[in-house]
């Protein structure tokens, strides 16, 4: 399942963790205590995912 930043920051949030790591080539990551999660839930994220959920998050000016 392919992964959107809303699920992200409620997983963020419901977990307690402190990051969310986006990187290409990887599950998406959250920090937590600490430790590195994958959330394995979704899939590994591709240059257009890790692209698509920084771009969800910025306006016309920011990208």
């Amino acid at each position: 399942m392919a992964a959107t930043m809303h699920d992200l920051l409620t997983i963020l949030v419901e977990r307690g963790a402190s990051d969310l790591h986006i990187t290409t080539g990887t599950y998406p990551q959250l920090r937590v205590h600490g430790k590195l999660t994958s959330l394995t839930q979704f899939e590994q994220l591709m240059p257009q995912d890790t692209q698509r959920l920084a771009y969800s998050v910025l306006n016309e000016g920011q990208k």
